[in-house]
């Protein structure tokens, strides 16, 4: 079974703690870009605005995962409310370091020991990672 691709794709940084996630799987690494608009509308209805930023949202998605690479993430995103993080940039066409955090985080047990309950594996593991804007 393979469990993981080695390979760059996201690394993420929070002073001198770092982790390099495993390559995702298909369908994964979507990537969003958010205008941010601080507008109003007129006495007749009409809208008037200006753009103050925008933010890169990425969703991260892994079909299988180890239990020691899952918790290591998870305990990576619970240590740290925002880190940088590096990924390949899809407005830049490079690889971009801005400051994320993370939003929700997912995955499902599989192949659960029935005397430990500890799984062998984690399936269908996601964390979306959100910039907080500023860079």
């Amino acid at each position: 079974m393979g469990v993981e691709k080695n390979g760059k794709f996201i690394k993420l940084t929070a002073g001198n703690d770092s982790i390099t996630l495993p390559y995702p799987s298909n369908a994964s690494g979507k990537q969003i870009q958010s205008t941010m608009v601080n507008q109003a509308r007129t006495a007749d209805g009409v809208m008037r605005g200006e753009v103050i930023g925008t933010v890169a949202k990425v969703e991260l998605k892994w079909r299988v995962l180890t239990p020691a690479t899952w918790s290591a993430l998870c305990a990576f995103f619970d240590k740290h409310f925002t880190f940088s993080c590096e990924y390949y940039d899809m407005v830049t066409g490079n690889f971009s370091t801005r400051t994320f955090y993370v939003g929700d985080r997912s995955a499902q047990p599989f192949l659960v020991d029935p005397d430990t309950g500890v799984p062998k594996y984690w399936l269908d593991c996601q964390a979306n990672v959100i910039g907080v804007g500023g860079d």
